[in-house]
């Protein structure tokens, strides 16, 4: 796991590419019976037959989750201290063991103040011939270097959380 990422290494970041992930049928039982999401269409295959899909799909929720926390233990971890908002398009079903490929892109970077950043990413989820699964828009609240004393940012997995202890 790389060191954390503030805003003004997210500002002006390249498009950053991940993958392959797979989520695979055990991880989504799994998921369904932890989480409770057991609409038809994501826990059975027989269901699924019975709309437009081949077999059930992975939740568009549990899409964002894997990829968020893809890109903290394959990446880095960013200094997130609120979301703003989120939202998602879900172009075509993502089917258990599929392997996938992911994108996060930032689209403005926007100071709040000497202490916080707004910043606003794309993330794109595809298969191996480019097609999309799903797009999401997030806009999250990011500490600045400058809020962040020299002790505490020379240890990686320190997230100041500005109250006194």
């Amino acid at each position: 796991m790389g060191a954390v990422k503030y805003w003004e290494d997210l500002a002006q970041a390249p498009v950053r590419r991940f993958g392959p992930v797979v989520f695979d049928e055990a991880l989504l039982d799994q998921l369904l019976d932890l989480m409770g999401e057991k609409h038809p269409v994501h826990d059975s295959d027989s269901f699924a037959h019975g709309t437009d899909r081949r077999r059930r799909i992975v939740p568009g929720g549990f899409i964002h989750s894997i990829t968020s926390g893809w890109v903290v233990q394959h990446g880095s971890p960013a200094a997130i201290v609120g979301m703003r908002r989120m939202g998602w398009d879900f172009v075509r079903p993502l089917y258990p063991d599929t392997p996938f490929w992911f994108t996060t892109a930032t689209d403005r970077a926007t100071p709040i103040d000497d202490r916080l950043g707004l910043i606003d990413t794309t993330r794109r989820v595809f298969d191996e011939h480019d097609r999309t699964y799903a797009i999401g828009r997030m806009s999250v609240v990011l500490l600045r270097h400058a809020a962040v004393p020299a002790a505490e940012a020379a240890t990686p997995t320190a997230i100041p959380t500005g109250r006194a202890q």
